[in-house]
């Protein structure tokens, strides 16, 4: 794992076409790296390339479900990157156990997923906010912009005036999003968000305050109606499903979701994936 991480920089990306794991990518073999170790803390005995037979594959599933607690999505997550090293190694010519290649991945049912979106007379209620100044006058018109655009909230935040283009009525955005490499060009036409782009470009923020502010506007805004939901319980670090304010769950990511649930029927869907950046249509349905 040592190798595979000092390697990154040079991995192959799968889907993309390009090289060179992104860092949150690294970030996540880096976790693995740790919660392996922690693994044979636990179980008291080594692992090996050669481990990974089904009884072992089954004990460390069973520590990341049930020991850990970790969620679906997170254990199968864990599963798909030990796959990557242990096919990564026996393409450098060391043994694997044949069973590595049948380790179970998984992730959580869809019908158990609770996606939360910005509609459009939520979004007519932020935008009827009125006093907002300061650092969070920033968050609020990033905000804005990103309902309009349908981004990664990394490609958001680090957007400036000069991939800015202007046309009558209209506001062009070019960028290249960091995730995918992919270039995108998005038109916008509403014209409050044109006003803030031209004459109240927001300064940067880090996403971390970005994600705070966000949940402060939209409660100022209203949004506030009980929703289900899973939301992080401090004292055991895992998400739980609760109930509780709409304002609440909201993240970064639920400007991309509402843009593209918005706008799906009104554009085309092809148009949409363009902008979204999505590849396949079931993921950008999903």
């Amino acid at each position: 794992m040592e190798l595979f991480l000092t390697n990154s920089k040079t991995k192959r990306v799968r889907g993309y076409g390009t090289v060179c794991l992104t860092y949150n990518t690294v970030w996540s073999y880096r976790s693995l790296y740790r919660i392996i170790g922690e693994f044979e803390k636990d179980c008291e005995q080594w692992t090996y390339l050669d481990s990974f037979d089904k009884n072992m594959s089954e004990n460390f599933t069973r520590h990341l479900k049930l020991y850990r607690e970790y969620s679906d999505n997170h254990t199968g997550q864990l599963l798909k990157l030990l796959k990557v090293v242990l096919r990564d190694a026996q393409k450098s010519g060391h043994t694997i156990h044949p069973y590595s290649h049948y380790i179970e991945v998984f992730r959580q049912k869809k019908s158990d997923r609770i996606i939360h979106i910005l509609n459009p007379e939520e979004i007519k209620k932020i935008k009827n906010l009125s006093g907002i100044s300061g650092r969070i006058r920033d968050s609020y018109n990033w905000l804005l912009i990103g309902l309009s655009i349908g981004q990664r909230v990394s490609d958001l935040l680090s957007l400036s005036p000069s991939q800015i283009r202007q046309a009558p009525g209209w506001l062009y955005i070019d960028m290249l999003q960091q995730k995918t490499g992919r270039h995108v060009t998005v038109g916008v036409s509403d014209p409050m968000v044109i006003d803030i782009i031209k004459y109240d470009f927001p300064r940067y923020i880090s996403q971390v305050i970005f994600i705070l502010d966000i949940k402060v506007i939209c409660k100022l805004a209203g949004i506030n109606g009980l929703v289900n939901g899973y939301k992080n319980n401090p004292s055991r670090r895992r998400k739980e499903l609760v109930m509780a304010p709409k304002y609440e769950f909201i993240t970064s990511h639920i400007m991309r979701r509402s843009f593209a649930s918005n706008y799906l029927g009104e554009i085309e869907t092809p148009l949409l994936m363009n902008i979204t950046g999505h590849v396949k249509e079931n993921n950008f349905l999903t």
